[in-house]
């Protein structure tokens, strides 16, 4: 398991002839401070890895299918550890769910062509200084 355990929030669809209504009313978005979305190309559909000690994430699939890999970041450094291991989540528009990453981890994201995902954050551009950590993939 990764660190402060990650969440998995499973939400719903509503299909009539209005069309379709996605949600997950279990999310409780009172820490988020900001949202953006990530359309990965196709010719890089991979975009990681990603770390922050203070920052937390919500991941929700707009469009496609978005694959999140989660591990933690080892104390005091920021590059794998290849004894760590891995989790990985496929959200699907087809079956919406929120995925929490908490701080002190790390993400990487695979998209099928046509994805898109929204990221939710509980902290606003340079509230944290110094909390972006990047490797290789």
């Amino acid at each position: 398991m990764f660190r402060n355990m990650s969440n998995l929030l499973f939400g719903g669809r509503h299909v009539d002839a209005r069309g379709v209504l996605r949600f997950c009313n279990d999310f409780d978005m009172s820490a988020v401070k900001r949202f953006y979305t990530i359309a990965n190309s196709v010719e890089q559909p991979v975009r990681g890895w990603i770390g922050h000690r203070r920052e937390t994430k919500w991941f929700f699939p707009l469009k496609g299918t978005t694959t999140v890999t989660v591990e933690p970041m080892d104390d005091g450094r920021v590059e794998r550890v290849d004894r760590v291991e891995e989790e990985t989540y496929t959200l699907s528009a087809d079956a919406p769910a929120v995925l929490k990453v908490p701080p002190s981890n790390w993400f990487c994201i695979k998209q099928d062509g046509s994805a898109e995902v929204m990221v939710f954050s509980d902290c606003k551009v340079g509230e944290f200084e110094n909390d972006d950590f990047r490797r290789p993939l």
